[in-house]
């Protein structure tokens, strides 16, 4: 226990300075964008690396996140955009390498630094020995250095497409396309060896005592020297990725394929017959860390395998087994956001940062919900073969039966005390409370795949330009636009009605019937709009996202993948939008001023202990003083749960009498 009196000098040293002030009516760019789910994040992990007690992974668009515990991962900020492909440690600085000559490296994980090295290769790996890191890539691209800041470009005089380079303690080996396989004693001097396969090598990895290598169609090669090479029949068939282990056992992972080697047997780890078995997926990387064996692949998911003896099998855990179902729609109630896909999935979140799945009736646990609406008291969501499902309260849910047709429904809508479906083949669907549906007449034989309100009553959207308008929802007429687009998805936003779909589409209407082509500038499929505090926002495929002030001139502001967005939402000066493999991203476009509170403090004579309290997303920078006349910077935080605190135990610097403490709230 902390004496009394040094609480009460710890208190008096606390003071919180008044936040920097910005304009609340404008977004602060660049977008920071944040995974809600799957958690801790939805990256794909292409590589990792453990040393030190640290572990990192690296994926797309410039992701990073560190982790001390191999359970809790934070994400870290590089500077860049650019697809992060390979990650090591020379000594204790990590070196990542990735798009068109990208290369950082840090010796503190909370600070990277960002190299170009002036080329339009993709460094695809990167390895290193005590002294000398090796990076390598596309058309033979290799380069090494002594401190990861300084590189050279060195001629192996091979051209081919290099995947994966790895150290052991024969030297350096590097695998890539069409069975390539080269090595090296001092990554200077390159040798080309006979792998004795045609198919692409995608991993190298040295295992203690050996190399292995991954690859195309279930690949296996193994060399103690990186000179012979030698296949192995694992038994896979699908594309390896990755390998890990020791001299005692070895993994190769891949598309839907986990082997384990035991002994001279391998074993298929994703036999459902086997107690615990890790879940079939796409894994990309991998790691020994000397008791478990750690696999890491799409959409972040990341699992363990351990032993409970020494003669039990290995059993496989996934510490945060987050929903990875398709997310096809996405809406925002006045209290909370709820999001529908695949599976009979329904997740509702109240701040945009913690989801939960709502429990469906079981006869729609295998439908594909395409849409969701409805009131504030009155919400349905609907799918695949006319499933409808309806609820009062947004957490409870029960079936519509017999549903009232068999065709997909996609578009919801309220209207006028009506609630409104659309769907396949000019459906039409109207209803006073959600259990009996009437079909409307409708002049479209097409896919109405979106309806929204506007001040003239309603419209809908659908495949090869489809348009039609409704005063009431009863009665609908046929609005002729100059496109056979699919017009995807329709909202009003700001009293803007914008329809946007199939290549970069994008239409806006005060009224709903004098409509304006706009220029999206992208061929993307456009599948949702929000609106942000003077800011209209779309999503698409391919990870796009764009937005605009004036609906004329659209930028892209970008996000954290190149994965499919479905659908967006808004509220508080926060985007919501979800997408492929359960992936919700959310962005505080209009940064949140509400100053933090240093909630509680006690001093240890090792450490200060804070407990800091504000909102989700907000980032502060705790600065410290020992005296008030200057304030020096200790670190950038950031609050990353949706519960709005953060726990943070630091080191206190020995011989201060006092020290004084504040938080500044950073755009």
């Amino acid at each position: 226990m902390v004496p009394r009196s040094e609480q009460c000098q710890a208190a008096r040293a606390l003071v919180l300075a008044a936040s920097t002030a910005w304009a609340l009516s404008s977004a602060a760019y660049p977008l920071s964008w944040r995974w809600s789910n799957p958690t801790p994040h939805g990256a794909n992990i292409v590589d990792l690396a453990w040393a030190g007690g640290l572990a990192v992974q690296v994926g797309e668009r410039g992701q990073i996140f560190t982790s001390t515990d191999l359970d809790s991962w934070t994400p870290r900020d590089s500077h860049t955009d650019r697809s992060l492909r390979g990650v090591t440690f020379l000594g204790g600085r990590i070196v990542i390498c990735g798009e068109r000559g990208t290369i950082l490296f840090s010796d503190n994980p909370s600070e990277f630094f960002l190299n170009d090295l002036g080329t339009a290769d993709w460094l695809e790996s990167v390895a290193a020995s005590a002294s000398l890191v090796v990076a390598a890539g596309d058309n033979g691209a290799v380069y090494t250095s002594t401190n990861a800041v300084a590189w050279t470009r060195k001629n192996t005089g091979y051209t081919t497409w290099l995947r994966s380079v790895a150290w052991g303690s024969p030297g350096f080996v590097a695998v890539g396309e069409n069975g390539f396989i080269m090595s090296s004693s001092t990554g200077a001097t390159w040798t080309k060896r006979n792998s004795g396969v045609t198919g692409h090598l995608n991993r190298v990895a040295w295992l203690e005592d050996r190399y292995w290598v991954a690859g195309d169609g279930g690949l296996a090669l193994t060399s103690a020297n990186g000179n012979s090479w030698s296949t192995q029949a694992a038994g896979a068939t699908n594309h390896l990725y990755a390998a890990a282990g020791s001299s005692h056992a070895a993994w190769l992972a891949g598309e839907a394929e986990v082997r384990r080697k035991d002994g001279a047997a391998w074993v298929d780890e994703l036999d459902v017959a086997k107690p615990y078995p890790p879940p079939a997926w796409s894994y990309y990387s991998a790691l020994w860390d000397g008791a478990s064996v750690w696999l890491g692949g799409a959409a972040g998911l990341w699992v363990q395998g351990y032993r409970t003896n020494e003669t039990s099998p290995f059993v496989y855990y996934v510490p945060s087994d987050s929903p990875r179902t398709w997310l096809w729609a996405l809406r925002r109630t006045p209290h909370y956001y709820i999001a529908a896909g695949d599976r009979g999935a329904v997740m509702t979140s109240d701040n945009g940062v913690d989801w939960d799945m709502d429990l469906v009736p079981d006869s729609v646990t295998n439908t594909v919900f395409l849409g969701v609406g409805g009131t504030t008291n009155l919400l349905f969501a609907v799918g695949n073969a006319g499933a409808i499902i309806r609820s009062a309260n947004g957490v409870t849910w029960e079936a519509v039966e017999p549903r009232p047709t068999t065709n997909d429904l996609q578009g919801c809508a309220a209207f006028g005390g009506l609630l409104l479906a659309s769907g396949a083949n000019g459906t039409i669907l109207t209803s006073r409370d959600g259990v009996q549906w009437s079909r409307q007449a409708a002049p479209a034989a097409g896919f109405l795949s979106s309806m929204e309100t506007c001040l003239a009553g309603l419209v809908a959207v659908g495949d090869r330009g489809a348009m039609l308008a409704s005063p009431d929802g009863t009665n609908w007429t046929s609005r002729t636009l100059p496109t056979t687009d699919w017009l995807w998805q329709v909202r009003r936003l700001n009293d803007v009605l914008l329809a946007v779909g199939e290549n970069g589409a994008l239409w806006t209407s005060p009224d709903a019937t004098n409509w304006t082509a706009r220029s999206s500038g992208t061929t993307e499929w456009l599948t949702d709009a929000a609106f942000v505090e003077g800011t209209w926002f779309v999503v698409g495929t391919g990870g796009a996202v764009l937005a605009s002030t004036n609906l004329a001139d659209w930028s892209n502001p970008g996000t954290l993948t190149r994965k499919s967005l479905f659908g967006a939402a808004a509220a508080g000066g926060q985007l919501v939008t979800v997408g492929v493999e359960g992936m919700i991203l959310r962005a505080q476009v209009v940064p949140d001023t509400t100053p933090i509170q240093f909630v509680s403090y006690a001093r240890t004579e090792a450490h200060h202990v804070f407990l800091f309290g504000g909102q989700p997303d907000q980032k502060f920078l705790l600065e410290q003083s020992p005296d008030l006349s200057g304030w020096l910077p200790s670190l950038e935080l950031e609050f990353t749960d949706g519960t709005g605190t953060l726990l943070l135990i630091q080191e206190a610097v020995a011989g201060l009498p006092r020290e004084f403490h504040r938080g500044r709230l950073l755009p």
